[in-house]
C-alpha cells in the first residue's frame, strides 16, 4: 500500500495515528492548494506506523495540489480479509517562516511494497501429489484470482443454449410446479441462461458457479455444468453426521469422528446430537447446503440422505461421508463451528478446520502461475474436449444408446466422495474403528454389479445390486450370466424370500435394466416407452442422420423401434412427425413414443431356470438414490408388477421416494456435437465443443410409467413414494442386515 506524508493547513486538524479509528470513521477527503513561497531545502520523510515523527519536511517552493486519498476496500468471497487502516503522518517544519504561515505541498515518495505473491503458485507449490495437504486459502485466492472473461463466457453461453434448448428433454416440463413427495423449485433454464448473460461479473469463479447453481437447481441427476477449474481440490470435514430417529424425534448426530485430526475433541462425540453448525440449527445447516449443491432428487428427503453418511456397496462394503462433510463447493470459511451435546452433558462448541487435498481433477505438477493454471486446469484443449465422465460399452447392429453406459453427474459426485477412511479396531465406527456392515447375513456369491446374501436364520435372500454397469459384447456376456448365476445359487439354496437392496444406485445401462427385468418377469414387456424432443432443430438432423449408410446417430430412427407398431424404423418419421405436448406454458414437439431394439441369444431362460419368486415374495428397499437404469427396474418392478418398496432414512413423517431422476438415457455436450459432426450436420444454433473444461449433460430421451402416460415419469410424482418408508435409528444407519431382517419380518405378516 502506498503512504504519502502530507503538510496541509485543512489536514491538520485530522491527523490520522497507529491508533486511530477504523478506515471509514477518518475524515473526509479536502482538496488542498498551496500558494508558492521560499522555504529552505530539506529531504522529504514518510513515516509509517509510529506515533510521532521526528523527521520534519519542507517542500520546494513550487505550487503543488494535493488531494487525500480515502483507502481502497479490498473485497472478497467466502472469508474476511482483514485490512491494517492506512496510517498517515503529516509533519511540522522545523525552520519558521519569515512571512506569514504558509501551507506546503511535498512530493510523495513510495513507501518499499513486499512483492505479492501469484495465489496459484502458493497452490501448486503445495500440490505435491494427490494427498498432498492444501490451505484453504491457497485454494480461495487461486479461484477467485482468474478473471471474467467475456468471450470464454459468451461462447461458453451459446454452447449451452444450443445443447440445452435443444436436446434437455425436460426443458418445458421443469417450468412446471411439482407435488408431494417432490419439494423443487420450477425452473426455466433458458431465462437463467440469459440472466446470467446480463449480469456483470468481475470473476469467472462467480460466472461459472452461477452456471452450475442454475443446472443444479432443476434437481435432476442427469443435468449439470461443473467446471474443472473449481472443482480442483475436495473439502473434508472429519466429522460425518447422520439423522436418526431417536424416541420420536429426528436430530443430526455424531456418525464418525476424527480424533485425531485438529478440532476435533479427544472426548467420545459419536452419537453425539449436533444442535447447531455455524449458527443455524444443524437439520436445516445441512437440508440447506444440499438443497444447493445434491441436485439428485427433487425429494427433500432424498437430498438429506445424500448429505449423510450411508452404507453401499461397490465392489465392497463401504461408508459414504455424505455430500456435506466432504465437498466440492468452496466453503464459506476454513473452519466449521459445531454445537455438540452428549447426553445430558452442557453443549460444548468446537471449530473443526477443513481439510483441503487435491482433486482428481487437478492437474498435478502442470501450471506455475494463475495464467497457467487456466491454461491446464480450465480451458478446453484445442482438439474436441473428452471429459471421459461415461463409458461407452457397444453392442454392433444400432446406435449404441441403449447399450451405452453413461454414468450421471449425479451419480459422478456421490461416487468421488469415497469411503470413510476408519483406522484400525473399534466396531461401526463407534470407536473410531472400521465398521462390520454385515454380521447377520453369508456372503454367497459376488459378481461385477451385484453381492448375493443368505440371511441367518432365514429363509430369506438379498441381492445387492450396486449398479447396472454391465458390459455385452457377443464375445463376452459374463456380467449378464454371472447374475442369473447368483440368483441360482440363493433358489438352490432354498431362498423363499428376495430382497433385492439398490440403496445408492446410480444406474448404468438400459440394456441391463431391461435383462433383469426379463429375469424375474419373462412374459411382460422389460422396456420403458420414451420419448426425445423434436423441434426443427433435431428434425433437420433426423433427416440428415437417415441419409448415412448406417446407424451411428442418436437421431437416427432407424435405432429405434415404434411403440405403436413394435417394427424398427427405416426412415425418420419418429422425430418428424412428432407430438406435440404443452408444458410450462409451452407448446413442443416430441418424437413418436418408441423403445430401445432388446434380445439376448440366452433368454428367456430354459423352463429348469426359470426363477422361482412371484411379486409378492420379493422387495425392493432403496434410500432413494435409485438413479436412472436402477429407476427401470425398481418402477417396472413396483408400477407393473406391484412388488412392495421400502424407502429409509429422509424426513421424519415424511414420504420419501424409493427412485429418482429416471431421465430415459443421458449424454454430455461432447458426444452430442460428435454426433452431428458424424452426420455431417452443422446447421447453425446448436450445441458445440466448450472453451473450458466441464462437466457438462443432459438427459435427452424420457420414459413413461405407461404406454398412455402424458406426463414423464421424471415428473410423475405420483409414482415415486415408497409404500413403506423406515426411519434410520442407531442401529440401521450402520447395519444394512438389521434393514433386511425387519423387511423379512414383513413376509410373514
Amino acid at each position: 500500500m502506498k503512504f504519502t506524508s502530507i503538510l496541509s493547513l485543512a489536514v491538520a486538524l485530522c491527523v490520522v495515528t497507529v491508533n486511530a479509528a477504523p478506515a471509514d470513521k477518518v475524515c473526509p477527503t479536502t482538496k488542498v492548494v498551496a500558494k508558492p513561497i521560499k522555504t529552505p531545502k530539506a529531504k522529504p520523510t514518510t513515516t509509517t506506523a509510529k506515533p510521532k515523527p521526528k523527521t520534519t519536511t519542507t517542500a520546494k517552493p513550487k505550487p503543488k495540489t494535493t488531494t487525500t486519498k480515502k483507502p481502497k476496500k479490498t473485497t472478497t468471497t467466502g472469508a474476511a480479509t482483514k485490512t491494517k487502516a492506512t496510517t498517515t503522518t503529516v509533519a511540522k517544519p522545523t525552520t519558521k517562516p519569515t512571512t506569514k504561515p504558509t501551507t506546503t505541498a511535498v512530493k510523495p515518495i513510495p513507501s518499499p511494497v513486499a512483492p505479492k505473491k501469484d495465489p496459484c503458485s502458493t497452490l501448486t507449490n503445495q500440490a505435491k501429489d494427490s494427498e498432498s495437504i492444501l490451505t484453504f486459502e491457497a485454494v480461495r485466492d487461486c479461484y477467485l484470482a482468474q478473471p471474467y472473461n467475456a468471450d470464454v463466457a459468451t461462447k461458453t453461453l451459446k454452447g449451452l443454449e444450443g445443447l440445452i434448448g435443444n436436446f434437455y428433454v425436460f426443458l418445458d416440463q421443469a417450468k412446471e410446479k411439482t407435488s408431494s413427495p417432490f419439494n423443487s423449485p420450477n425452473v426455466d433454464l433458458m431465462a437463467g441462461l440469459q440472466k446470467i448473460r446480463n449480469t456483470k461479473y468481475k470473476r469467472d469463479y462467480d460466472f461459472s458457479m452461477a452456471l452450475t447453481y442454475l443446472t443444479f437447481s432443476a434437481n435432476d441427476g442427469h443435468l449439470a455444468f461443473k467446471s474443472d477449474c473449481y472443482n480442483a481440490a475436495t473439502f473434508t470435514q472429519p466429522i460425518s453426521l447422520y439423522a436418526p430417529v431417536v424416541n420420536g424425534k429426528q436430530d443430526i448426530r455424531v456418525f464418525y469422528a476424527d480424533a485425531a485430526e485438529k478440532g476435533v475433541p479427544k472426548t467420545h462425540i459419536v452419537d453425539c446430537v449436533v444442535n447447531t453448525i455455524d449458527g443455524v440449527p444443524a437439520l436445516k445447516a445441512v437440508q440447506d447446503f444440499t438443497d444447493r449443491t445434491s441436485a439428485i432428487s427433487k425429494d427433500p428427503g432424498v437430498r438429506l440422505n445424500d448429505a449423510l453418511a450411508s452404507t453401499s456397496w461397490y465392489n465392497e462394503w463401504g461408508i459414504s461421508p455424505g455430500g456435506f462433510s466432504k465437498r466440492w463447493e468452496l466453503p464459506q470459511k476454513s473452519t466449521m463451528e459445531y454445537e455438540i451435546q452428549c447426553g445430558t452433558d452442557a453443549p460444548q462448541k468446537v471449530t473443526v478446520p477443513w481439510i483441503v487435498k487435491p482433486s482428481d481433477y487437478f492437474e498435478l505438477n502442470t501450471f506455475t502461475d494463475t495464467k497457467t493454471y487456466w491454461s491446464v486446469q480450465c480451458a478446453a484443449a484445442l482438439s474436441p474436449y473428452n471429459n471421459a465422465r461415461s463409458r461407452d460399452n457397444v453392442r454392433a447392429g444400432n446406435n449404441d444408446i441403449g447399450y451405452r453406459i453413461n454414468i450421471a453427474p449425479g451419480t459422478t459426485l456421490f461416487r468421488e466422495r469415497g469411503s470413510i477412511a476408519f483406522p484400525k479396531g473399534g466396531r461401526n465406527g463407534r470407536n473410531g474403528g472400521a465398521p462390520e456392515l454385515i454380521s447377520k447375513a453369508t456372503e454367497v456369491l459376488v459378481t461385477a454389479t451385484t453381492a448375493f446374501y443368505r440371511l441367518k436364520k432365514s429363509d430369506a435372500c438379498v441381492a445387492v445390486i450396486a449398479s447396472e454397469e454391465a458390459a455385452y459384447f457377443k464375445f463376452d456376456s459374463s456380467d449378464y450370466l454371472q447374475f442369473i448365476q447368483g440368483l441360482e445359487t440363493l433358489r438352490d439354496g432354498g431362498c423363499k424370500k428376495l430382497i433385492l437392496d439398490m440403496t445408492n444406485n446410480g444406474g448404468g445401462s438400459v440394456d441391463f435394466a431391461y435383462f433383469i427385468n426379463m429375469v424375474f418377469f419373462p412374459k411382460a414387456k422389460p422396456y420403458f416407452v420414451e420419448d426425445l424432443r423434436a423441434n426443427s432443430f433435431v428434425q433437420n438432423a433426423a433427416r440428415a442422420a437417415i441419409r448415412t449408410p448406417s446407424t451411428v446417430s442418436t437421431f437416427d430412427a432407424r435405432g429405434y423401434v415404434s411403440m405403436a407398431t413394435d417394427k424398427a424404423y427405416k426412415d425418420h418419421s419418429m422425430f418428424t412427425k412428432g407430438v406435440n405436448y404443452k408444458r410450462g406454458g409451452t407448446t413442443s414437439t416430441y418424437t413418436q413414443k418408441n423403445y430401445f431394439e432388446f434380445g439376448w441369444p440366452f433368454m428367456p431362460l430354459d423352463k429348469n431356470r426359470t426363477m422361482p419368486w412371484k411379486a409378492s415374495d420379493m422387495a425392493i428397499v432403496t434410500n432413494g438414490f435409485c438413479g436412472s437404469a436402477c429407476t427401470m427396474i425398481a418402477t417396472r418392478f413396483n408400477i407393473e408388477h406391484k412388488v412392495k418398496t421400502y424407502a429409509i432414512g429422509g424426513i421424519h413423517k415424511r414420504p420419501l421416494s424409493y427412485f429418482t431422476f429416471p431421465g430415459g438415457f443421458v449424454m454430455d455436450n461432447e458426444s452430442i456435437v460428435s454426433d452431428l459432426q458424424k452426420i455431417k450436420f452443422t446447421a447453425a444454433g446448436g450445441p458445440s465443443n466448450l472453451p473450458v473444461k466441464a462437466l457438462t449433460m443432459v438427459a435427452v430421451g424420457e420414459i413413461y410409467a405407461t404406454e398412455d402416460s402424458k406426463v414423464p415419469l421424471e415428473y410423475d410424482a405420483q409414482y415415486f413414494a415408497a409404500n413403506v418408508h423406515l426411519d434410520h435409528d442407531l442401529v440401521t444407519a450402520r447395519n444394512p442386515d438389521d434393514v433386511w431382517l425387519k423387511i423379512a419380518g414383513d413376509f410373514k405378516k
